[in-house]
């Protein structure tokens, strides 16, 4: 991680890169506590004060304080424009510097800027190497359950023990997703409660890096006419044998908040698909098949299961997740449920 001075360092070289319409007048290091830098800059035929603070890391919980610092510093001197440089600030990071008026630059060229008649509005290159280390441990399966928890229950607040116990996830694992996930601005942690914020915003970065083909998939037909009448059978067999198994895709969405016809049946099963084959008399193919039985990428996915009808589907954040993405009117189907069901 790159320390204050480095970036300081590197800023006037890499501003030119990014923003070569941008001429810098002069730069001056500061030891005020609410800025690091005073930066004299034209663009065009305007000129203007910039007071800067210098953050290395991008992430709302570390840009709270600087703009607060930063406002207050522009209210003092209605002729400085308030400015957040950082190596990468991240969307949330963006989203609060917007929200706040603040201007940012990241050294990856995320750059935003409004004053007088100059309005700059970039958007840089992929996330640096470290933010999307912390993405892939953020979502890793393990991981995911912790996260999962906490969508399934907005309204509450956690101890650290009990989330752990809930998302059967280790204490130590469950800590550090707590802490990333409050860098990141999604939790609030006082005096050992954990509740969460901005859930919305949380289940849209987790779909963005989620796929539900990291699921093993095995594909078969049926001699089953309906839809209903395959479930009801599958069912049966799942109470004989003590099979663990959950709808998802459409079918699990025609249980719950149904808007799209589907001829596919897609659930997760946890088992011996051998099982399965003989006891629904189900038929390989390798193209074709509209029974789909995905071995899942972790036993979170069983998480909060729901039971409309008798019939056991995946929660409704596992189920957003899964349709948001899927190529045949996922995203539609994905967008109802939210509506009809999920109160962010």
């Amino acid at each position: 991680m790159a320390t204050k001075d480095e970036i300081i360092a590197s800023f006037p070289t890499r501003l030119r890169e990014l923003l070569p319409e941008m001429q810098i007048l002069s730069l001056e290091r500061s030891e005020s506590r609410d800025y690091d830098l005073l930066l004299g800059v034209q663009i065009g035929q305007v000129q203007r004060k910039l007071v800067c603070q210098v953050k290395s890391v991008g992430e709302p919980r570390y840009l709270h304080q600087a703009i607060s610092a930063l406002k207050l510093s522009s209210v003092m001197d209605e002729s400085v424009y308030p400015v957040v440089i950082a190596p990468y600030i991240s969307e949330q990071g963006r989203h609060l510097c917007r929200e706040a008026s603040i201007g940012f630059i990241d050294l990856t060229g995320n750059i935003f800027l409004q004053f007088d008649s100059v309005f700059v509005d970039k958007s840089g290159s992929e996330p640096p190497p470290r933010e999307r280390r912390q993405l892939r441990r953020l979502f890793s399966p393990v991981s995911s359950r912790v996260i999962r928890a906490l969508l399934e229950n907005p309204g509450r607040t956690w101890t650290l023990t009990a989330l752990s116990a809930g998302s059967k996830a280790s204490l130590r694992l469950t800590y550090q997703v707590v802490s990333a996930l409050a860098e990141k601005d999604y939790v609030d942690k006082k005096r050992a409660a954990i509740a969460l914020i901005r859930p919305g915003e949380l289940l849209e970065l987790w779909a963005h890096n989620y796929d539900f083909r990291i699921n093993t998939i095995q594909t078969f037909y049926s001699f089953d006419r309906t839809f209903d009448l395959f479930a009801r059978k599958l069912d049966a067999l799942a109470e004989r044998e003590s099979l663990i198994y959950a709808f998802t895709l459409h079918s699990g969405a025609s249980l719950i908040a149904p808007f799209v016809r589907f001829a596919d049946v897609h659930f997760y099963y946890q088992g011996d698909v051998e099982v399965l084959i003989q006891g629904l008399d189900l038929r390989p193919v390798e193209s074709g098949g509209s029974v789909h039985i995905l071995k899942p990428y972790d036993e979170g996915v069983f998480y909060n299961l729901q039971r409309p009808a008798g019939l056991p589907v995946v929660c409704n954040t596992q189920l957003y997740l899964d349709l948001i993405n899927y190529p045949a009117r996922g995203r539609e189907q994905a967008q109802f449920l939210r509506e009809q069901k999920m109160p962010f």
